[in-house]
């Protein structure tokens, strides 16, 4: 589509369709993708028409996205960075007290897990949560599953990134299956940098901080550093990868729609990108693409704004 632009100037959508063998469908489409890649410029000589940007220049314009990108990346790497040297040095200044502006040394599993259960009751808008290597353990589970079904029952919002490898581990997998079947948010990435349970942005608990000693877990209660942890809690969101629900395996009924793809519907509606629905909803450009073909397929459309149309009169959206 883009050559055909370039070397015959073509504006014509049934003329690009001659000239790429393709439908009006999939012209409008690549047209839109080539606008939003800046392959594709308004036109001064034809008001309202379009025209082929030089490759030289539409290839610039795409690698300074990806240096921003890049740029955008190396930023939260040093966030991160920094956010870990500080908190280890507010442990280290912490000294040898029990407890010392804001912070309490836990060393026996019986303090870590009453300091968990108070927590827990106490939570009321949001729990967010790291679960690095060393799967969880039936008796851990066990313990915590009442506590979630209470939790849950007041509102509270779940969110928890784990190891890639959880999927190799039947009781932590089998945990957080449970828990994405309960309207929980889960999401995993292949490495974290320790473990982490935030509650209401008013307390932090911290397993494996750099400079802690091994098994030493810490509670912040400092509003500065909590608020710090909740920031590199996102950062990791952001860029790890949705936990399947189980209902996901299912085909789903003709006039049945999950949250998903309600929201993905959502977005397009909006005008966002394929990228930017990816990102927003936390799968890859390819699995939301695939997902919008099927859900064209059941609408019986071909084009995105038919679709729309079709999920308004189906109220889906």
């Amino acid at each position: 589509m883009y050559r055909a632009f370039l070397f015959h100037n073509e504006q014509d959508a049934r003329e690009l369709a001659r000239l790429t063998d393709s439908d009006d469908d999939s012209v409008r489409a690549a047209i839109e993708r080539l606008v939003d890649l800046s392959l594709l410029a308004p036109s001064q000589h034809s008001p309202g028409g379009l025209r082929a940007v030089d490759p030289l220049r539409g290839m610039r314009v795409l690698l300074e996205r990806e240096q921003e990108e890049l740029a955008w990346r190396e930023h939260r790497f040093k966030h991160n960075t920094t956010v870990l040297d500080a908190i280890a040095a507010e442990y280290a200044a912490a000294g040898r007290s029990a407890q010392v502006d804001g912070i309490e040394r836990l060393h026996h599993i019986d303090d870590i897990r009453t300091r968990l259960e108070e927590l827990a009751e106490s939570c009321e808008k949001e729990s967010l949560a790291f679960h690095p290597a060393g799967g969880l353990t039936e008796e851990s589970v066990k313990t915590a599953r009442p506590l979630n079904e209470r939790a849950l029952a007041r509102g509270v919002r779940f969110r928890s990134i784990y190891i890639d490898s959880v999927m190799r581990d039947r009781v932590t997998r089998s945990h957080a299956r449970w828990m994405a079947d309960h309207h929980c948010e889960v999401r995993t990435t292949p490495s974290l940098p320790m473990r982490l349970l935030v509650v209401d942005t008013t307390a932090a608990v911290v397993t494996g901080l750099p400079g802690q000693s091994t098994g030493a877990t810490l509670l912040f209660r400092n509003r500065p550093v909590v608020l710090a942890m909740r920031a590199l809690f996102e950062a990791y969101w952001d860029h790890a990868t949705r936990f399947p629900q189980e209902s996901d395996a299912r085909e789903p009924a003709p006039d049945e729609i999950t949250p998903q793809e309600r929201r993905l519907l959502e977005l397009l509606a909006e005008g966002l990108t394929d990228s930017m629905v990816a990102r927003t909803l936390g799968i890859s450009v390819r699995t939301e693409r695939r997902k919008l073909a099927a859900l064209m397929e059941r609408l019986g459309v071909s084009s995105r704004f038919a679709a729309g149309v079709q999920a308004t009169r189906r109220q889906w959206i």
